[in-house]
């Protein structure tokens, strides 16, 4: 597998990403804790039919960390300007966890430009419909994260060990995410500013409830697939699609928890394949 690596310029932010792979675009929103390197799962089976582009996020891992600027709108439009970068004219968006808020936003930014969207297990904030349940509500460390300062105290100089949790909690097979894996990411997470900054995309949860509101005050038409895994975010992301957009496919993984990518990789890139497919 041949992974390129480079930087661009890009909204007034120096990202770093890799490319992969020809084809259609997919544009890939890593979640927290982790970066691209979470789509290495995806890329190693798909990138034989699709070019992907997976960037670390603003604040994330070798990417600049400014101080501001983690809305879902800025962060969709440090990535609009990275497909123009790379030339890609039209592109699906594939994202995971907190990358899910700014892939909304991409989405909806993107217009005709944007071929199809696929949220895993994404939260959604800031929606109102029928049976909504504020995830902020039901999971112990949103709230937490959210108080960046206590976060940062609590979790610095002990990254591994609350990754190595963290990991573990969230995940349906706790041995899920290899330890060379969760090392690889606690060493990341220990670098100057990566704490801090990648914390941003929880201490801007209200920002994004409020602009995830705002931008679906009217139906997505782009395509939507959505899964959530069974113990864990089971039935919301999949809801949050349908009442956000005017099509919407997926459902509720069985025996799978938050690391989708990790957990059910064939079938996961098998729902991913067959959503994609003939929509370029």
């Amino acid at each position: 597998m041949d992974i390129h690596h480079s930087r661009a310029e890009t909204n007034g932010v120096s990202l770093h990403y890799v490319t992969a792979g020809s084809g259609p675009t997919v544009m890939c929103l890593h979640g927290w804790p982790e970066n691209h390197r979470e789509y290495l799962y995806i890329i190693e089976r798909l990138a034989h039919k699709y070019r992907f582009i997976a960037p670390d996020l603003r604040g994330f891992a070798d990417s600049e960390k400014p101080f501001s600027g983690y809305e879902p709108k800025t962060i969709a439009a440090d990535l609009l300007g990275l497909l123009d970068v790379e030339g890609a004219e039209h592109f699906h968006i594939l994202s995971h966890d907190l990358g899910g808020p700014s892939a909304v936003a991409l989405a909806y930014l993107a217009g005709e430009r944007a071929q199809s969207l696929a949220t895993i297990e994404t939260p959604f904030f800031g929606l109102d419909y029928p049976g909504y349940v504020d995830p902020t509500v039901a999971y112990w460390h949103l709230g937490m994260h959210m108080n960046m300062d206590l976060t940062r105290f609590l979790i610095e100089g002990r990254e591994e060990q609350y990754l190595r949790h963290f990991f573990r909690d969230f995940a349906y097979d706790p041995t899920a995410v290899p330890e060379s894996e969760i090392h690889d990411y606690a060493v990341q997470m220990s670098q100057p500013g990566n704490l801090r900054a990648s914390l941003n995309l929880y201490g801007y949860i209200p920002q994004a409830a409020e602009q995830t509101k705002e931008l679906t005050a009217t139906k997505l038409t782009v395509p939507m697939l959505a899964w959530g895994g069974r113990s864990s975010f089971g039935s919301h992301c999949v809801d949050s699609a349908k009442a956000i957009a005017t099509t919407a496919l997926g459902g509720v993984i069985e025996e799978c928890g938050h690391w989708v990518f990790q957990e059910r990789t064939e079938f996961i890139c098998d729902e991913l394949d067959r959503f994609w497919a003939g929509k370029t």
